[in-house]
C-alpha cells in the first residue's frame, strides 16, 4: 500500500513542486493542485451524474409504489420485482464510484509527498537524502527525519554539507513556505495547540462536507430526509472526514477543504447544464413516444 501512495506521491510532487516554484507557498500550491484536478474530472463527474439519472427516476417510481402499496409488504415485494425488471435496475451499479477513488488515491499521495518533501516535492538525490537523514537522526529522536530537516531547517543547516548551496536555498524556501494565512500546514491539528488555530482546518472540513453532502442530496432529487438510516449515514460522513483531517498534516486536510469546495461549484456547474430532472423528463418523453408508435404499428 505504501509503495503505492510513493508511486503517485511523486508523480504529485512534481505538480505541487511546479506550483510551488511558481508561487513560493505551500497552501497556494495545494489549491491550485486541486482546482487542476477538478478541471481533469469535469467529464468524469458529467458520466457520473448522467449514471444517477435512472437511479433517481426509479427511486421516484419506488417511492410512488410504496405509497400505493400502502402497509402491504407482499403486495409491495411482488410490485417492486416487476418495476426492477422493467426498468432494468441494478442495485450494484455505480457502487464503484471513481471521483471517490480519484479522491482517496490524491489525499494518500499528498500526505507521502509531505511526508517525504525532500524526496518528492524537491527530488533531491536520494543518497544526499539519506546521507542526511542518518546525520539528523543521531541530533533528533524524531522518526521522520526528511519532516524534520524542513521544519527546522535553521538548527540542522550547517549539519547538511552533502547539499549543495543551490539545494540548500531549495529546502530553506520549503521551510518557509509552508505557512498559509497564519497557518502552519506542517502541524497536525490533534497535537497542536488551541492558539495555533489549527483547529480550524478540521471545523471548516465539517462544514464544508455538510454543505457539499446536502447539496448533493439536493441535486439528486433523492428524498431521503424520511430515511432514518440515509439520514445518520449523511451526518457519519462529515464527521469522519472532520477527524481523519483531524489527525493528519494540516496541509492534507487543506485539500480535502479545497476539494470539497471545487466539488460543490462542480456540481452547480454541471447540475445547471445536465439537470438530473431534465434528463428524467427527457427519457420519459422519449419512452412515451416510443410506446405510441408501437401501439400505432
Amino acid at each position: 500500500m505504501f509503495e503505492f501512495m510513493n508511486f503517485f506521491s511523486g508523480f504529485f510532487g512534481y505538480a505541487l513542486g511546479y506550483f510551488f516554484d511558481l508561487f513560493g507557498n505551500y497552501g497556494v500550491s495545494v489549491i491550485l493542485f486541486t482546482a487542476l484536478v477538478s478541471l481533469l474530472t469535469i467529464p468524469l463527474m458529467i458520466r457520473r451524474h448522467r449514471n444517477m439519472t435512472p437511479s433517481v427516476r426509479f427511486e421516484i417510481k419506488r417511492e410512488e409504489l410504496q405509497k400505493s402499496c400502502g402497509k402491504d409488504a407482499q403486495k409491495f415485494q411482488h410490485e417492486f420485482l416487476v418495476l426492477s425488471q422493467k426498468e432494468g435496475f441494478n442495485p450494484m451499479k455505480g457502487c464503484f464510484n471513481i471521483t471517490t477513488f480519484l479522491t482517496f488515491i490524491i489525499f494518500g499521495g499528498i500526505y507521502s509527498t509531505i511526508q517525504s518533501p525532500l524526496t518528492n516535492v524537491l527530488h533531491l538525490p536520494n543518497s544526499k537524502v539519506k546521507f542526511a537523514s542518518e546525520v539528523i537522526s543521531a541530533k533528533s529522536t524524531r522518526v521522520n527525519t526528511q519532516l524534520e530537516i524542513v521544519k527546522n531547517f535553521e538548527v540542522f543547516k550547517e549539519k547538511l554539507t552533502m547539499f549543495s548551496p543551490q539545494e540548500l536555498e531549495k529546502i530553506s524556501k520549503l521551510s518557509s513556505g509552508f505557512s498559509f494565512l497564519g497557518l502552519n500546514l506542517l502541524k497536525i491539528p490533534k497535537f497542536s495547540k488551541f492558539s495555533d488555530k489549527i483547529w480550524i482546518i478540521p471545523l471548516l472540513s465539517l462544514i464544508v462536507s455538510l454543505f457539499s453532502t446536502q447539496l448533493l442530496q439536493k441535486i439528486s432529487g433523492m428524498a431521503i430526509e424520511s430515511d432514518t438510516k440515509n439520514r445518520i449515514m449523511m451526518m457519519i460522513f462529515p464527521i469522519f472526514q472532520a477527524w481523519i483531517t483531524y489527525t493528519v498534516f494540516a496541509a492534507v486536510g487543506l485539500y480535502l477543504i479545497t476539494s470539497g469546495i471545487f466539488g460543490v461549484l462542480q456540481s452547480l456547474l454541471i447540475d445547471k447544464f445536465f439537470s438530473i430532472y431534465a434528463l428524467n423528463a427527457k427519457k420519459e418523453s422519449n419512452r412515451f413516444k416510443q410506446l405510441l408508435s408501437t401501439e400505432a404499428e
